[in-house]
């Protein structure tokens, strides 16, 4: 794992841009991941990373997402140009 990641406690890690994110989702290669992200504003999501699959479900809505690159940009807000709109995202890992 990257050691620029701020752990702040066990279980939650503050990733402070894209590629952060991307290494960290990969970090889990085959296996499972259940999450919550918050973002700097508005309400925390949990979601489901599928690490054999590469796929990315929202449990709210059991939203999929077409592939992990569009989950990140979705996390970090990004512009239509895929720049990040919000300077960190906290994540949570749900046991």
């Amino acid at each position: 794992m990257s050691n620029r990641l701020n752990v702040q406690a066990d279980n939650f890690i503050r990733l402070t841009n894209i590629d952060e994110m991307g290494q960290y989702l990969k970090n889990v290669e085959d296996g499972e991941l259940h999450f919550r992200v918050f973002p700097i504003s508005g309400t925390p999501e949990e979601f489901h990373y599928n690490g054999h699959q590469k796929s990315i479900i929202r449990k709210k809505d059991q939203k999929l997402f077409d592939n992990v690159e569009d989950f990140i940009c979705y996390t970090f807000q990004c512009d239509q140009e895929g720049y990040a709109n919000t300077e960190y995202v906290d994540l949570e890992v749900l046991k």
